[in-house]
């Protein structure tokens, strides 16, 4: 069962799964459409899931660099494969991001994920500069 609100008085309505079509509403009894599928509309919820589009590979690359110094105590060269092991995560996971927001169709996240990717690029771009 899906419960959905109706769009006409706001009370929650229950559907079964996968039905799509036209609807009445049991209490308000007007008509409504409903394609089976869940949009986000609330401008709160989008930029939350936007921001999690833009922080999470970030996020994720410093707790994974962290946890990899912290178990194994680097020596020499081995800073820079830890790095390049936490690019290889962040990369990953990035780019699942962007499949599944695309899958799902959800906007706020592709942005984020987009985002993410420019100023990443951005910054190393800018780093390697410096070097």
């Amino acid at each position: 069962m899906v419960v959905i609100q109706c769009p006409h008085c706001g009370k929650d309505v229950e559907l079964e799964d996968g039905t799509s079509g036209s609807f009445d509403c049991p209490y308000c009894k007007k008509d409504f459409v409903w394609d089976g599928d869940f949009h986000v509309r609330d401008l709160k919820l989008e930029f939350l899931i936007f921001l999690f589009g833009i922080f999470s590979p970030s996020l994720l690359f410093f707790v994974s660099l962290w946890i990899q110094i912290t178990v194994f105590p680097p020596s020499g060269w081995d800073v820079l494969l830890y790095i390049l092991i936490s690019i290889g995560i962040c990369v990953v996971f990035t780019l699942s991001l962007a499949i599944y927001g695309g899958l799902k169709k959800n906007k706020p996240l592709l942005q984020g994920v987009f985002l993410s990717l420019v100023t990443s690029y951005l910054v190393i771009y800018m780093y390697a500069d410096v070097i």
